[in-house]
């Protein structure tokens, strides 16, 4: 006689089917696994990063479960998945409901990009400091990251950088090194800081991000408080030719258009261009000036309240769910043509929870409850593909 399922081995036995999904997808690479927590098979399933690393071969997937960490120098071209993050939907601030039936995080530490690894991914993380130093590098769909670019303290040549749907990412070089990093592209993330040191070579795409700070907010978790929010600095351009684009910047530390300080100006971007940016009229600190270009706007004060679905007050919304158009805002027709513009919006749309772009299972049930009786079970499940 066959023993019941419990809900708990459902929802693993179910798991297993949507990552061999995935799997199947993956035709010419080897799946492996770290921190899966169903009964481990031999040369997929590891105990850690570095010992899934160590037998993965160029091309191979590392899938990171929740409560692990990613961490070392990759020489190899991998693509490194988590299950993504705000998972839950009652944290505070809010995380977004129906995104993983497991929720939470696998954590990122230092990750360094060497020779030998380009083309390669990490998606779906939560924290760390990556160290870029060779080509064709995709950081996509992390929270709250650091990225250096030509991060050796030597001369270096990094080109194709994709930084793209990060939830708080900062991005620096080491300054005065002489490095050359060309054909950026920064896009659809909410930004902490950037900051591109001069006597440096830069050059590329940053569109359709968020600079976002509200300082009458910054000490109330329920409003989500300043760690939910971007950095408050000056972006430094280090002289580079970037084209900026379709980026929206609300620097928000009073209602008054006088007293509103600007902290978001730029530094050493004589040689960027300026296209349909969208900014928070501030009368206080340095002006907001935008270099050449056409169609950047500087809305009222009195829009403070009106450009996100969620800000400065936070409310019922989730933490990156706020940063949606709200119905009006402005931001709905600054870009060229009267077209949206920010985060949410352009070539890569942020995908809430910075959810990984493979396939999921969000929701499980049963109706005959977390342990029936008898031998079988009925099973009701909702996957997505997340692209």
């Amino acid at each position: 006689m066959v023993s019941p399922l419990t809900y708990f081995e459902m929802k693993k036995l179910l798991f297993f089917f949507c990552v061999c999904i995935f799997a199947s997808m993956q035709l010419e690479a080897k799946i492996r696994r770290v921190g899966f927590f169903g009964i481990p098979i031999s040369g997929t399933d590891y105990v850690s990063f570095i010992a899934a690393y160590n037998a993965a071969v160029a091309n191979d997937t590392i899938l990171m479960f929740p409560n692990t960490t990613l961490n070392g120098t990759l020489t190899k071209k991998l693509i490194i998945i988590g299950p993504g993050n705000w998972l839950d939907p009652t944290s505070t601030p809010k995380g977004n409901a129906n995104m993983q039936a497991f929720p939470g995080i696998a954590t990122a530490t230092s990750v360094i990009f060497n020779a030998g690894s380009e083309g390669s991914i990490v998606t779906g993380f939560y924290g760390g400091t990556f160290y870029v130093n060779t080509n064709d590098i995709k950081i996509i769909r992390n929270r709250e990251l650091a990225v250096y670019i030509c991060a050796t303290g030597v001369a270096n040549s990094v080109e194709n950088l994709q930084v793209l749907q990060n939830y708080k990412v900062g991005f620096q070089n080491y300054y005065g090194n002489a490095s050359s990093c060309t054909n950026i592209n920064v896009s659809n993330n909410l930004i902490t800081y950037f900051t591109t040191g001069t006597g440096n070579t830069y050059n590329g795409l940053i569109s359709n991000n968020v600079w976002a700070w509200d300082n009458t907010q910054n000490t109330n978790s329920l409003n989500g408080g300043s760690t939910t929010m971007s950095g408050n600095g000056h972006i430094e351009l280090g002289a580079g030719a970037y084209l900026l684009q379709n980026n929206i910047f609300v620097a928000y530390s009073n209602a008054s258009a006088a007293s509103n300080y600007n902290y978001f100006y730029f530094a050493n971007g004589g040689n960027s261009v300026f296209n349909y940016n969208l900014a928070l009229q501030a009368g206080n600190g340095p002006a907001q000036t935008w270099g050449a270009g056409t169609g950047n706007t500087i809305t009222p004060i009195a829009n403070a309240a009106n450009i996100f679905n969620a800000f400065p007050l936070i409310g019922t919304t989730s933490a990156d769910a706020r940063y949606q158009l709200k119905a009006g805002s402005p931001a709905l027709t600054a870009g060229s043509g009267g077209t949206p513009i920010g985060m949410y919006t352009g070539n890569y749309p942020y995908k809430l929870s910075t959810i990984p772009s493979i396939p999921t299972i969000y929701q499980l049930s049963s109706p005959q409850g977390n342990n029936p009786p008898g031998n079988t079970m009925q099973i009701n499940v909702s996957t997505r593909g997340n692209n």
